[in-house]
């Protein structure tokens, strides 16, 4: 959405015996029951008359008054404030969509989150969106999207498209606003299944060898680490009750099948003590998430947690 002004402009058609000066010329206008109305006097009643800009929406009265010779002339009108105003709900930008080995879409994309209600993107067949096979709408925004898979229908190897918007809503008025498309990114499908967790996510994990993620040596609030790895969820974003997965989403992450996140260093103790914290590269990167023995995220540490700028 464009920013917008509303403008209000009319004319004064008039007959009159004798001459009127442009100072004979009022024009009152106000919310209607306000009983605060803004008057602007000196106006031409030959020209144009152009009211200043109003931003606030509502239903508002209108008076001009004429006078000439000692005669006053009065009339009265009214119009409408809509939805107009000088706020603005800026477009969303893609920057990647990227495909998994197990067919996953992600997107990693941009929304200015001032005033953000909530983020919708869809995908189609064609560049027009003439044939939507999908579609979201009513869900928190994070940089990097997990795309949801299994109500689409996606051919092995088939050229779809994807575009993205903004719904907005100012608080300030109390009006809603949605912003123009995004840039449309053509991409081509990888060969996708159903999962148990079909979305993947980076995630700084520390094994139960460790008694805790931030004063051992195991300090999972540092970035780029041995710590990350690439995890499956069975959830769309990481909450509390969220299962961990291996990336073929089918596998569980738990010993003894998480011989390859022993890696050395501080990264060791997996596939023996299973994972016991978690922390998303790309949502929420302040939280640190504690795993239960089978895998099973059971909350959010009350005692640890990281500043992340």
């Amino acid at each position: 959405m464009a920013t917008a002004e509303c403008k209000i402009s009319f004319g004064i058609d008039y007959t009159s015996s004798v001459p009127v000066t442009n100072t004979a010329a009022t024009v009152s206008y106000g919310i209607q029951g306000s009983g605060n109305p803004t008057v602007i006097s000196n106006i031409d009643p030959n020209s144009v008359v152009e009211l200043p800009v109003i931003q606030t929406p509502g239903d508002y009265d209108l008076t001009v008054e004429l006078s000439a010779g000692g005669v006053l002339a009065t009339k009265t009108g009214s119009f409408t404030i809509g939805n107009c105003s000088s706020l603005s709900c800026k477009e969303p930008q893609i920057n990647e969509i990227e495909i998994k080995n197990n067919g996953q879409i992600v997107m990693d994309y941009f929304v200015d989150p001032t005033d953000l209600a909530t983020p919708e993107y869809q995908i189609a067949t064609d560049q027009y969106f003439n044939n939507i096979i999908q579609m979201k709408i009513d869900f928190d925004y994070t940089p990097i999207e997990n795309v949801f898979m299994n109500n689409g229908n996606y051919t092995y190897s088939r050229e779809l498209y994807i575009r993205v918007r903004k719904h907005c809503f100012f608080k300030s008025v109390g009006i809603s606003g949605v912003s123009g498309w995004s840039n449309v990114v053509k991409f081509t499908s990888g060969r996708w299944s159903m999962q148990k967790a079909p979305y993947t996510f980076d995630a700084y994990c520390v094994s139960g060898k460790f008694e805790d993620p931030v004063y051992t040596d195991a300090k999972i609030c540092l970035t780029g680490s041995t710590l990350l790895k690439t995890i499956n969820l069975n959830t769309v974003t990481p909450q509390v009750g969220s299962f961990i997965y291996l990336t073929d989403g089918t596998t569980p992450a738990l010993p003894p099948y998480l011989s390859s996140f022993d890696t050395g260093g501080v990264s060791v103790g997996f596939n023996e003590n299973g994972i016991r914290w978690v922390r998303f590269a790309n949502d929420n990167e302040n939280k640190i998430y504690e795993v239960e023995k089978d895998g099973r995220i059971i909350g959010v540490s009350s005692i640890y947690h990281c500043e992340v700028n």
